[in-house]
């Protein structure tokens, strides 16, 4: 590879000029033939057309994310490449020339005109994308150095530039794994209440799933669920572990896949809710725009690169990291020693057992002892270091425990459909197992895995000063976040208080364990013996 000082820096700024370019071109191209020309795909192109030409723009965009991430996990061997970009201004011609033709469909793409249009129309859109691309790509290197960066390189490339093109369709692949109804509901659900939470009042229509103000509404249909975000986040890590799976620790690393997960669905719902009120405040067409548009996918890609590069600073899932205060390699506690891990991996381990089962199983509530299986296997793999807490038996924590679940049973609760049981059709010993799992879920290990993830290990992150404001808005923000885990959440950001409460009189998250037990075991009971299995 061709040498350069070793004071050499990366041309950020006209690179990132250029990328920003790039994504404008690309949004504009796609935006402008989706929303601003008089033609509906599906009524003159056959669908396996349809789908190609939007695939295909959306496949440009994860193949560009990919290769970013690799510009920013390995900076020198793009620093030689980079060396000197802006140096030649003329492929901006090209570029610009490439996206005049790329737009020349423009001029015969009407309703009507059938499927003679679909040869010309892919000829333009093929020619004008190979000269956008190359004039960027000659802008930031001349020919002979790409020839010399791929001789280097290709190991690498190679699955980049597959993972980013095949993104599309692993997304449309994988859409009859996931329960999409499910997901879907949850979107709706999430969206509802952000809109209220700003002081919206929306219309709501479950059955359809139509949520809006008169006169703007919309149909979060399941292609809305966030499953392309979240095949693309996964595509994104699975990539990042394959290729630095010699500087990770594992399973640490695993870890990703249940946050990259879970925040894409979270993204999806506030991007669907920020383009909803866009449109509500006046300004359809540009909600319909970014609704149904590839700008999801655009932001989707941003979300996947921000995931894994958050965990390149994360120390935790690096085999060595330098320790800038000794300035040399620290090596982190093995993992099953890890009390950081002890703490967060049964809690990922949980919530995605919980997104699994609620996706892919027809009745969640029956595969409830397959959710006590992954729990107790991850509590499992930490039992020396649960044993070291003080586990004693508080009657301030025992009594607070008690009262808690008394409130939980006294407070009434509105049930969707009083005919549906949680364990489905079981009778017989398996009926019997399915409750004996459930309390042991329900008694012992939900309350060990939430109390040592919400209060011994997020509470102390919050509490960013002394003093007692400080510890009580660490011991409100838990509650909150507790809170939405549950239905009745009012009852739970109570319940949260309370355990806080518990845990802060000795300092110890065992009387919090206890307190969150006995109200578990309270609840579980009288659910069991009265038949009111719906408060559970």
């Amino acid at each position: 590879m061709v040498s350069i000082t070793s004071s050499s820096r990366m041309p950020y700024r006209p690179l990132i000029g250029a990328c920003v370019l790039l994504a404008l071109e690309l949004l504009g191209i796609g935006v402008i033939f989706k929303h601003g020309i008089d033609f509906t795909c599906l009524s003159n192109w056959p669908q396996a057309a349809c789908r190609g030409a939007s695939g295909t723009l959306v496949a440009i965009y994860c193949v560009i994310g990919a290769l970013c991430l690799l510009v920013l996990l390995y900076p020198g061997q793009f620093r030689r490449l980079f060396s000197d970009s802006s140096v030649r201004l003329w492929p901006f011609g090209l570029n610009m020339l490439g996206v005049v033709v790329a737009l020349l469909p423009l001029t015969f793409m009407q309703n009507g005109v059938g499927p003679k249009a679909i040869m010309p129309a892919f000829a333009c859109w093929t020619l004008g994308m190979g000269m956008i691309l190359t004039g960027l790509a000659l802008y930031a290197a001349p020919v002979t150095r790409w020839r010399q960066f791929w001789s280097d390189n290709w190991t690498h490339l190679v699955p980049v530039l597959l993972t980013g093109a095949l993104a599309p369709a692993f997304a449309t692949l994988i859409r009859p794994l996931w329960r999409l109804e499910t997901m879907t509901d949850w979107t709706f659900a999430g969206v509802v209440w952000l809109l209220e939470s700003f002081g919206y009042t929306p219309e709501t229509f479950e059955g359809t799933k139509i949520i809006g103000v008169d006169p703007f509404y919309i149909n979060i249909a399941p292609v809305c669920s966030g499953v392309e975000g979240i095949a693309l986040v996964t595509l994104f890590v699975t990539l990042y572990l394959s290729l630095f799976r010699k500087d990770l620790r594992f399973p640490h690393a695993f870890l990703l896949y249940p946050i990259g997960i879970l925040t894409s669905a979270l993204f999806n719902v506030v991007r669907i809710a920020v383009l909803l009120i866009i449109g509500i405040e006046g300004k359809a067409d540009l909600a319909v725009g970014g609704f149904h548009s590839h700008a999801g996918w655009f932001l989707f890609t941003i979300i996947a690169l921000g995931i894994v590069m958050a965990a390149q600073s994360v120390p935790a899932l690096q085999r060595s990291h330098i320790s800038p205060i000794a300035g040399h390699a620290h090596n982190p506690l093995p993992f099953l020693q890890d009390p950081a891990a002890a703490r967060i991996l049964p809690f990922a381990i949980f919530m995605l057992s919980a997104l699994l089962v609620s996706t892919f199983a027809q009745s969640p509530g029956v595969a409830y002892p397959l959710r006590v299986v992954a729990m107790a296997s991850a509590l499992a793999l930490f039992a020396n270091i649960y044993r070291q807490l003080p586990w004693r038996i508080d009657p301030v924590a025992v009594a607070t425990g008690a009262l808690i679940g008394l409130l939980w049973v006294v407070i009434p609760v509105a049930v969707e459909d009083p005919s549906a049981a949680p364990y489905g059709a079981l009778t017989g010993l398996a009926l019997v197992g399915w409750f004996v799992l459930r309390g042991v879920g329900t008694i012992l290990l939900v309350p060990i895995i939430e109390e040592l993830f919400f209060r011994d290990y997020l509470e102390p992150k919050l509490r960013l000063g002394d003093g007692r404001l400080w510890t009580v808005i660490a011991a409100c923000g838990t509650a909150g976040l507790f809170a939405l885990l549950h239905d009745r959440w009012a009852e739970a950001f109570m319940a949260g208080l309370a355990f806080s409460w518990v845990m802060q009189r000795h300092g110890r998250v065992s009387d919090a364990i206890v307190a969150h037990a006995t109200a578990n075991a309270l609840v579980f009971a009288v659910a069991v013996s009265l038949g009111r299995l719906e408060i559970m």
